[in-house]
């Protein structure tokens, strides 16, 4: 092991000792340390891997009844044993680190009109656009909710651990793959561009592979396929739909164009098929959304808000 490596093992366990104090407050400064080497995020999440099995040991351990007292307080001999056992796991190669059992939240979120990348212990990637939230917990680093926004998912693929994104209440379970997700006011739409996700929601269950896409919603699952190649196309500034509602259009738009984009009633079933550039002036926005969808935009101080085209 080099130095190098050493200093970022010393590094890690001091942050997990820390992480692991009800008092850390620190998610930022932890956060930015993890991102500035990926080695670090290997080691930090190697660590803290091995620190969950130790508690998992712990936890399972069987309580007899004889106690063994020390230092005024007792412990059931065979927790005991078990403590010493984890402590034991723990210290081998890398010294002693604390360890809590409860849950370690931790969240991470994105101004409109930024986009991030968080990398994670597995080597799988997080694509974020402006506005998306993420909630995870260190204890479980294969497992997401998307509180917010559109990410997209390129998964380190592990038959043993799946992979799962929560948004609301539908959860999708990495087959393998590459996928957009984006939460909806009403559900949430996932498209694959690799691989295959299988999508339970309320109201159904399906398994995507490349070129599929769904929307979960209330009103079921919605199902339409999609240019894999166009999947991921919002990282470029450049937006898609085939046979999509003009609501969730107004969705999409809202987001990229970091802006509210309302419409008027009567216009949200309507369907559009086709793609914007979202990097062009606002002036030559409006006129493009016009031309495409049909409609008027009618500027506002809440936003724009599409209304129908008056008849000729």
């Amino acid at each position: 092991m080099s130095a190098t490596d050493i200093q970022i093992e010393r590094e890690a366990l001091d942050w997990l000792v820390r992480v692991n104090d009800p008092e850390f407050d620190q998610w930022d400064a932890w956060d930015a340390w993890l991102a500035a080497d990926p080695r670090r995020a290997e080691t930090y999440w190697r660590l803290a891997e091995r620190e969950g099995d130790a508690v998992e040991a712990l936890e399972s351990a069987p309580v007899r009844a004889r106690p063994v007292a020390r230092r005024g307080v007792t412990f059931p001999m065979s927790r005991r044993a078990a403590l010493a056992a984890a402590v034991a796991v723990l210290a081998l190669g890398v010294g002693w680190i604390g360890w809590s059992q409860r849950p370690q939240p931790w969240s991470v979120e994105t101004v409109p009109g930024q986009q991030r990348t968080l990398t994670l212990a597995d080597g799988s990637q997080v694509i974020m656009d402006g506005g998306a939230r993420l909630a995870m917990d260190r204890r479980k680093p294969r497992e997401v909710k998307l509180e917010a926004g559109r990410a997209l998912f390129e998964v380190t693929h592990d038959e043993t651990r799946p992979f799962l994104v929560t948004v609301g209440d539908t959860t999708l379970t990495d087959l393998g793959t590459v996928f957009d997700v984006t939460r909806l006011q009403d559900g949430v739409r996932v498209a694959v561009s690799e691989g295959a996700v299988r999508v339970d929601a309320t109201n159904g269950s399906a398994v995507l592979n490349p070129g599929d896409s769904v929307i979960a919603s209330s009103r079921g699952l919605e199902h339409r396929p999609v240019d894999v190649e166009a999947v991921d196309g919002w990282r470029e500034g450049r937006l898609s739909w085939n046979n999509e509602r003009l609501d969730v259009v107004a969705e999409d738009l809202s987001r990229a164009l970091n802006r509210p984009v309302r419409l008027a009633p009567g216009l949200a079933d309507r369907r559009f098929s086709g793609s914007l550039t979202t990097t062009a002036s606002p002036r030559d926005q409006k006129a493009r959304l016009e031309l495409l969808l049909g409609v008027t935009v009618v500027e506002d101080a809440q936003g724009w808000r599409l209304e129908p085209r008056p008849a000729p």
